[in-house]
């Protein structure tokens, strides 16, 4: 019995050795890629405004309520002098959108009869979208002016989520959370610096020159629609 035991533990120690081996080798081995999906034709949904703009100013040096008090009265300010402006920047990047994807080679073009929920514009039955093709979600999650606390520096804020999907199936190809501006890191796929122009050192100052904060936006338009449409052709088979 004593023998048997012993032959008995042999062999299960020689199997296991023989699996970690054999596991050992195929993490080592080269692992293919799955393909890259294979897009043609893109459906921009139209891109809807923000509902307002939203302008914060950490630098204050007061308490939280004065704070408080002190950016709702800028924001509703800021907000009356740039109405045209917020209400322009979901045509603009629809069609700055729709330039940048032809400009990777797809054939792209914005998609008209979008039914939009009133009460929550972005909230989509993706389901009854009146098209076949791949659709391409872009909405603003914020817009405004951010001046940090250290800082004096008013600068632009846009952060925007995107979503490419396949509309057969409903399977996601792309998404991503982009900050332009405020909130960006560094250069990447998820972030876009501003503008180094883009500044004011105050309040007063930004709302007295309402023409260099629209400008300020429509580079922020082009730069994420720029850096949308390149992200889609990373994460893509080259178009046919």
């Amino acid at each position: 019995m004593k023998i048997h035991s012993f032959q008995i533990r042999r062999a299960l120690l020689a199997t296991a050795v023989a699996s970690t081996l054999w596991l050992a080798a195929c993490s080592s081995a080269p692992r293919t890629p799955p393909p890259l999906p294979s897009i043609t034709r893109i459906m921009v949904i139209p891109v809807a405004p923000i509902a307002k703009l939203h302008t914060e100013n950490k630098g204050i040096p007061l308490g939280v309520l004065w704070q408080s008090i002190a950016d709702r009265v800028k924001g509703s300010e800021f907000n009356e002098r740039m109405e045209s402006v917020r209400k322009d920047m979901g045509p603009k990047l629809t069609a700055a959108l729709v330039e940048q994807l032809n400009a990777q080679g797809y054939q792209a073009q914005a998609l008209e009869g979008v039914v939009r929920p009133a009460a929550s514009p972005d909230n989509l039955d993706y389901g009854k979208l009146p098209t076949s093709e791949p659709v391409l979600h872009v909405y603003f999650n914020e817009v405004g002016m951010y001046s940090a606390r250290f800082s004096t520096d008013y600068v632009p804020r846009v952060n925007l989520s995107a979503y490419l999907m396949d509309s057969k199936d409903g399977d996601t190809v792309y998404s991503e959370t982009i900050y332009y501006g405020a909130d960006a890191s560094g250069d990447t796929s998820g972030s876009v610096p501003a503008n180094a122009r883009d500044r004011w050192g105050s309040f007063g100052e930004l709302v007295a020159r309402p023409g260099d904060v629209a400008r300020s936006y429509d580079d922020a338009v082009t730069a994420l629609a720029t850096r949308i449409a390149r992200n889609i052709r990373a994460n893509t088979a080259p178009p046919r």
